[in-house]
């Protein structure tokens, strides 16, 4: 008698740790998860802010907020994209020669000097090409890190 009672408890125990173990395995599935979709709204957050600033980089200039938010996003990619440096690289580089049209369209007092305002629409018509085709490559720099 005293043997079965036993084995009652070590089969009650046995169902308890394999219980646990489910719901110990359930949680690491929810926070791997809840981990994977941080992270791709953080991501997906660089590339909206980034394709944000660009607009208004063509359209009437960037805003201060807007010039900020992208900074934040830009190093922020830094460590979101760390296995591929590349990807910062673009965007620091679309934040160096935005200053190129920023120039243009804050600057208004140098159409004074013709040969100074050509070539500064002509620095400011090159950047906005490459930016264009910056942001197609950023695109998909990016997809595989926005496909879920």
């Amino acid at each position: 008698m005293e043997l079965l009672g036993l084995f009652k408890d070590y089969v009650f125990a046995i169902i308890l740790a394999l219980v646990l173990a489910y719901v110990a395995y359930q949680q690491m599935v929810i926070n791997r998860d809840k981990l994977r979709l941080d992270l791709y709204n953080k991501r997906f957050d660089v590339y909206t802010t980034t394709l944000k600033f660009y607009q208004e980089l063509i359209s009437d200039g960037v805003s201060s907020e807007t010039h900020k938010s992208f900074i934040e996003q830009k190093e922020a990619a830094k460590f979101l994209f760390s296995q591929n440096p590349s990807i910062y690289l673009l965007l620091d580089e679309l934040h160096e020669k935005s200053f190129k049209v920023k120039a243009y369209k804050e600057n208004k007092e140098f159409k004074n000097s013709p040969e100074l305002y050509a070539e500064l629409v002509k620095e400011s018509n090159n950047v906005v090409t490459w930016s264009n085709h910056a942001i197609k490559e950023l695109s998909k720099k990016l997809e595989p890190y926005l496909n879920m």
